[in-house]
């Protein structure tokens, strides 16, 4: 293998120089396919549902919420809690994570039979449980007023600094036709109390279910970031079941959030639907006219899933970004017949059963899906349907059968696990063009005595065992007389904060601090999280590492959503993270030819903090050893660029470095270099609603004197150089 990092340590711990060799070369290019990204249909409303969707509204389809215990069952996966008590602590969080004003109404009213973010509005107003078209959950609403409007309501932000125009349809009916009026109110008192209406229409409930379109405009008299109420009422006495209230702003694409259109214009590659959701997902319910659809308990999390937001969704949504798709199919409870239709729908030619289905919900020609992963971490408990390393293969083989006599093109994607023996029996099946996943999903656990340049380091650190980790794959694969092709289909760091059990030990370390590299003691505030800086220096080592070791070929990094690093929604807003704008920096790379790199840094260890206990480390980050400060990648002739570099500080307990770099022939005719910077102040430090850009790229030319250049490489930064 040819080595494309060579590292000198350096006992001058703020200078580092990088020499650039084009004579030390591989004979591959960088993969677009390892800047992609991962989203799931979780913790609703927080990932798909109200992000990736651009419907506005909590609980649409008046759904059964299912509160999810946190233990798993013999046959795998969590089922729901009924424990009244627990389910108001969740209601309050519901409340309290989706800035609503109060709880004890959702509590009151979901009790009293309101679907959950709902509650009764008005006088004179009865709710129960009923069935809605597609035989799950409907709200029967029962009015007995004189002359006020009566119904039921909720609270929720539209997107009103983009538009005031929205477009929806209902789906209802009534005992005796009725006249229902919906309507949006500005503004919402601090107790919650819903404001006179400012945009309102009326609709009629029929006998029969039947689904109406409608249209609201808010004036400019609701602010912008306003809380507002939305209604559904009657006047007098009426007996309606409404099916479902969808909300969408009128400038949706395909409905998807245009805003999220935006940030992921450009995406290489899009995994979904899960995760754990995957494997008690069945997809046929996402497909078709939306009330024809069920609203289904959530099969891996706490919420329900509206089904609103499926196949032909998320293929659209793929389009709209050009993104290549990642369908990871049902493994866990699903079946092969399941799986083989699922490919002929989204494949087939209209003459199929399946391609027929397709054409009849409106896309007539094939989409053409090239990936498809055979489940979701089906060697955990946590899983539906979990298995047996050996069932897998035998699964995994059946699998493959079933859908590839549908379509022979498509490329399969096996569940591996890098930690154990999981992998031995189903490399021995692989055939030349398959892939082996992995995920890495690193949960560490700190408290107020934990030293944060050590956690932040740990992190930065990971990447060389993970690389050597990797190549322990490879050899397997060879030895398997299989080609590796390896992907990472979940990224992402989970630090979680612990309250000390000790309040002596805390006490000790109140208020003092005890990071070289951070002034502050590590608090739940201060934790370096998946929205911080640090899960942008932590993906772009990752990565660097692959492209220098060449097996792992794709990476779908966690996730979409408010659930990982990528995107955060709050209020209607939707903004990146940094770790987006990382991701952004490094696709740079993309076709390029990976070149020799010369590195004379200084180094940095956590085995001080750690030592020979392990109850010490960070979960699986184990203690780092003489790690370069500096890390960096090169190559030539990328997509966007002739010349190409990504740095990163990998070092909480260093400051600034000053970085030359040496280009030699490759800066030989260049008169300067594009400097891309992404940093922060500190480890911890994110964007925010109020502050959505803070962490984002500054850009910068800097001279080329001599064929090299110098450039300070501060803390937590990731930098791209490029010359063209």
């Amino acid at each position: 293998m040819t080595r494309l990092l060579t590292h000198t340590e350096s006992d001058i711990a703020r200078r580092a120089t990088v020499r650039l060799d084009p004579e030390t070369t591989v004979d591959r290019t960088v993969d677009a396919e390892l800047f992609g990204k991962f989203g799931e249909h979780l913790y609703s409303p927080r990932n798909v549902s109200n992000i990736l969707e651009a419907q506005t509204l909590f609980n649409p389809t008046l759904g059964s919420w299912k509160f999810q215990d946190r233990r798993f069952g013999a046959d795998g996966g969590r089922g729901g809690i009924h424990d009244p008590a627990e389910i108001d602590d969740r209601i309050g969080t519901y409340a309290e994570t989706h800035d609503l004003p109060e709880a004890d109404r959702f509590r009151a009213a979901y009790r009293d039979g309101t679907a959950l973010f709902w509650f009764p509005y008005g006088d004179g107003v009865t709710t129960s449980p009923d069935v809605g078209t597609a035989e799950d959950r409907a709200q029967r609403i029962e009015v007995r007023s004189r002359d006020d409007p009566a119904g039921i309501a909720q609270w929720c932000h539209f997107p009103l600094h983009r538009t005031r125009t929205f477009e929806g349809k209902t789906t209802l009916r009534a005992t005796d036709e009725t006249d229902v009026r919906i309507a949006i109110h500005s503004p919402v008192a601090d107790d919650g109390t819903l404001g006179d209406p400012v945009a309102a229409t009326t609709v009629t409930a029929g006998t029969e279910f039947e689904t109406v379109p409608f249209a609201l405009d808010v004036p400019a008299s609701a602010p912008d970031d306003a809380l507002l109420g939305v209604s559904v009422t009657t006047v007098g006495e009426a007996n309606i079941v409404l099916d479902r209230l969808l909300v969408y702003p009128d400038d949706h694409v395909e409905t998807a959030d245009p805003e999220l259109v935006e940030l992921l214009d450009g995406l290489p590659v899009l995994r979904w639907p899960g995760g754990n959701f995957a494997s008690g997902y069945d997809w046929k319910d996402g497909v078709g006219p939306v009330e024809d659809r069920p609203t289904r308990p959530n099969p891996a999390w706490d919420a329900i899933e509206t089904n609103l937001f499926g196949t032909d969704e998320f293929l659209q949504f793929c389009d709209a970004i050009d993104a290549e798709p990642v369908i990871c199919v049902n493994a866990g409870d699903g079946t092969l017949e399941e799986a083989a239709q699922w490919v002929e729908y989204c494949n087939g030619s209209a003459d199929t059963e399946m391609g027929a289905l397709r054409a009849e919900h409106g896309h007539p020609e094939p989409y053409d899906v090239t990936y498809w992963e055979i489940g979701n971490e089906i060697y955990g408990e946590w899983q539906i349907t979990w298995s047996t390393p050996g069932g897998y293969a035998d699964r995994f083989d059946r699998f493959r059968a079933a859908m590839t006599a549908v379509d022979d093109s498509i490329e399969l994607m096996a569940t591996g696990n890098r930690l154990t023996d999981w992998n031995d029996p189903t490399v021995e099946t692989l055939a030349g063009d398959e892939w082996l996943t992995d995920h890495v999903l690193i949960e560490a656990h700190a408290d107020a005595t934990t030293d944060p340049v050590e956690l932040f380091n740990a992190h930065t650190g990971l990447a060389s065992q993970l690389g050597e980790e990797y190549r322990d794959v490879a050899v397997d694969c060879r030895d398997a007389r299989v080609d590796p092709r390896l992907a990472i289909t979940e990224l992402q760091l989970f630090t979680r904060f612990d309250e000390a059990a000790d309040a002596d030990a805390a006490a000790s370390t109140e208020g003092e601090p005890i990071a070289t590299g951070d002034t502050d003691t590590l608090s739940a505030a201060t934790l370096p999280n998946s929205h911080s800086i640090t899960e942008a220096v932590f993906d772009a080592t990752v990565r660097t590492q692959c492209i220098r070791d060449g097996d792992v070929r794709m990476v779908t990094h966690s996730g979409i959503g408010n659930h990982g690093g990528g995107i955060r929604h709050r209020k209607a807003r939707t903004w990146a993270d940094p770790c987006l704008y990382g991701r952004k920096l490094e696709m740079g790379l993309i076709g390029g030819t990976p070149i020799g790199v010369e590195l004379t840094a200084g180094t940095f260890s956590t085995e001080t903090a750690f030592g020979t206990d392990t109850s010490r480390w960070f979960g699986e980050l184990r203690p780092v050893e003489d790690e370069p400060v500096v890390d960096a990648v090169a190559v030539v002739d990328a997509d966007d660029h002739d010349v190409a570099l990504v740095l990163t500080h990998r070092d909480a307990g260093t400051g600034p470095i000053e970085v030359t770099i040496d280009g030699e022939s490759l800066f030989a005719d260049a008169e300067s270099v594009a400097v891309e910077t992404l940093t922060a102040a500190s480890m911890h430090a994110e964007n925010t609603l109020e502050e959505p850009t803070r962490i984002s790229p500054t850009h910068e030319d800097v001279p080329v004197e001599d064929t090299a250049v110098t450039l300070s490489l501060s803390p937590y930064s990731v930098v791209r150089v490029t010359v063209d």
